[in-house]
């Protein structure tokens, strides 16, 4: 078994295509693991989902950032781990990569905006795919791989969201400081 919060940031990966949420999920992990390999590996699943929803809103230069640095760390890692196809997922990257490089190129020289594709990373174990499966079912989702219809909210999420609690939480480690 796969740890949940994983198989969610799959789901949210996959089925919604809420980077934005992947990244939540996925940052709580990262932060809360001890075992450095596991952490690197929390950490370039968080990019990747940054970069897709930086490219999605036509920010290439936050895209190229954060998928130049999963594509340096990436083959160092082990994918097999959590279920993933190495040698698929690092191809994918490089693509991905070379793509949004290309679209930067492409809108810098003219009014031309190239069509977001969506990613599916290349789950290479049944088992994790099943618990993915099952876990869509116990939610009334269905797993299916095709983009859905992108909606402004899931797009521009970060800009929309309620950010009382961490202007709060900012506000008053700051008065702690002063004092």
């Amino acid at each position: 078994m796969y740890n949940h919060n994983y198989v969610r940031y799959l789901i949210e990966f996959h089925v919604t295509r809420d980077w934005f949420e992947c990244h939540e999920i996925m940052e709580e992990m990262w932060k809360a693991e001890t075992a450095a390999d596991k952490r690197t590996l929390w950490l370039a699943l968080v990019r990747i989902a940054v970069g897709l929803y930086h490219e999605r809103r036509g920010n290439s230069r936050g895209a190229l950032k954060m998928l130049t640095l999963v594509q340096s760390d990436a083959k160092d890692l082990n994918w097999s781990s959590i279920g993933l196809d190495k040698e698929r997922l690092l191809l994918q990257i490089d693509q991905r990569v070379e793509k949004v490089k290309k679209a930067a190129e492409q809108s810098k020289l003219s009014d031309h905006t190239e069509v977001f594709e969506v990613m599916n990373l290349p789950i290479s174990d049944e088992r994790l795919l099943k618990q993915c499966k099952v876990q869509c079912l116990s939610e009334s989702l269905e797993w299916k791989l095709e983009p859905p219809i992108w909606s402004e909210e899931l797009i521009h999420r970060h800009s929309l969201r309620d950010r009382s609690e961490v202007i709060a939480a900012r506000h008053a480690a700051m008065q702690q400081r002063q004092q």
